[in-house]
């Protein structure tokens, strides 16, 4: 008698002389899995008649709703009679773990980079792990070296992600002041998450690149 791993349930198998009837006891134990948590433990009786080659039983798996490792379930043949065991009398269950972590909201770059004449500048806010219920975030600016109204435009406000979003994105419009002095950068910045949790990067900087000419002298 030897036991084999099967998607939806255990097999046994029996081989050498089927022609007479034969049983052999199995039974389920804790490896990492555990009882009542993983899967529900279980023990029984296989009742080969004359002719069988091989039964099955099943182990009932449960999903603990948690973010964790696979985890595994040990199987044990014992107690035969008509037959002896045969060299896989022990076999390893491994529940898969489908569970996706909690989501996160976080900026798709930690740097974005726009040249001052540009007008206006989309910024991408990402969200991961279970996106499977709804979220908001809120989003806002501040000055960095920029100076709002005078390199940028304040903006400030909530993303709304529906069920299944991965994505949402805001503008910061870019103001071009027409001096020559050096790039500007704007602080990006996500707080007050609902249904989810701030990711990394929760801040970022905008970089406003200059595109004015030095002054000439001649």
């Amino acid at each position: 008698l030897g036991m084999a791993k099967r998607p939806e349930s255990d097999n046994v198998t029996r081989t050498g002389d089927t022609t007479k009837s034969s049983t052999v006891d199995y039974a389920t134990s804790n490896g990492t899995a555990l009882a009542g948590t993983n899967y529900t433990a279980a023990s029984g009786t296989l009742n080969f008649a004359a002719g069988d080659v091989s039964k099955t039983f099943s182990v009932t798996v449960l999903d603990d709703g948690i973010v964790d490792a696979n985890t595994t379930v040990n199987l044990t043949l014992s107690n035969p009679t008509g037959g002896t065991l045969g060299t896989q009398a022990t076999a390893v269950l491994t529940i898969t773990n489908t569970d996706l972590p909690p989501p996160t909201v976080q900026f798709s770059a930690a740097t974005y980079t726009v040249a001052e004449n540009a007008g206006v500048v989309t910024i991408t806010v990402t969200r991961t792990g279970d996106t499977t219920k709804s979220s908001t975030v809120d989003y806002a600016t501040s000055n960095g070296t920029g100076l709002a109204g005078t390199n940028y435009t304040a903006a400030s406000g909530t993303l709304n992600f529906a069920a299944g979003d991965l994505s949402k994105t805001f503008t910061v419009s870019v103001i071009d002041d027409h001096l020559f002095d050096g790039d500007k950068t704007v602080t990006l910045t996500l707080s007050n998450p609902t249904g989810s949790t701030l990711g990394v990067p929760a801040t970022a900087v905008l970089t406003l690149t200059n595109t004015d000419s030095p002054p000439s002298l001649q």
